[in-house]
């Protein structure tokens, strides 16, 4: 071989000597961003893709390769191509469009004739991508739906514990959070307007027993929209059961 057949481009030189992407990703990568992990090998490159379910967008990739500097370019330079790309227009690329993008110069070849060869197992490395695409965006998706639901189980569990927490307080102490939540939301709009309301009793943990005072007491919306509004507050911010009840 003369000098010049051995002679490597510096982009190609840039890419085989400090590679971004060699790395690997798993399945807590890819549930941690709500993508979909592809893993794919072909004889000495294995490469390892992030994709966005909805759009079936590449979001990152990363890669190792054992045949040497040349696969090191090429694994490399393929990450760094298909950032962004959609799985289909990432599997469009061909081996001369990589060896194309590491050319110096468009007249000169980024790497010797002899290793020309490498480049077309970057076809056969994206056919593999392909096929185990439609799989591995099944998983991601049964995976998104267990984790909705895991988070509906706690959320349930927590309404729960506050029930619980609810209930556990004897008589005197459920009327004082009562009170808390009327001085707060509701008796300052009633006692703009003259009124008051007081708590005379709460009844299995569930009926609240009020009596209106002042002008709420003559008030049209005293069993009406007032009734309401103090029902909402109270079931908002203590348990959810409440049901207010004006002694008449």
């Amino acid at each position: 071989m003369t000098v010049a057949e051995e002679k490597f481009s510096k982009k190609f030189d840039e890419a085989a000597s400090n590679p971004k992407y060699r790395g690997a990703y798993d399945q807590d990568d890819a549930s941690g961003k709500g993508m979909t992990l592809v893993e794919a090998k072909f004889k000495d490159t294995k490469i390892y893709l992030l994709a966005d379910r909805a759009e079936d967008r590449i979001y990152s990739a990363k890669f190792f390769a054992y045949g040497g500097k040349v696969s090191v370019a090429i694994g490399e330079t393929l990450c760094t191509m298909i950032k962004g790309l959609t799985l289909d227009e990432a599997c469009s690329l061909k081996g001369e469009d990589i060896e194309a993008y590491l050319r110096d110069d468009p007249e000169i070849p980024a790497v010797p004739e002899s290793k020309n060869k490498s480049f077309a197992n970057v076809e056969e490395l994206l056919k593999v991508v392909q096929q185990a695409y439609p799989a591995a965006k099944a998983v991601a998706e049964v995976s998104a739906s267990i984790d909705k639901k895991a988070v509906k189980a706690v959320s349930s569990a927590e309404l729960s514990m506050a029930e619980q927490a609810w209930m556990g307080l004897n008589k005197e102490d459920q009327i004082t959070q009562i009170n808390m939540v009327l001085d707060e939301k509701v008796r300052p709009a009633l006692m703009s307007d003259g009124g008051n309301v007081q708590v005379l009793d709460v009844v299995d943990g569930e009926k609240v027993m009020i009596q209106y005072q002042g002008a709420c007491g003559s008030c049209g919306s005293s069993l009406g929209a007032t009734l309401s509004f103090m029902e909402q507050a109270l079931r908002k911010d203590i348990y959810n059961e409440l049901i207010v009840v004006p002694n008449m």
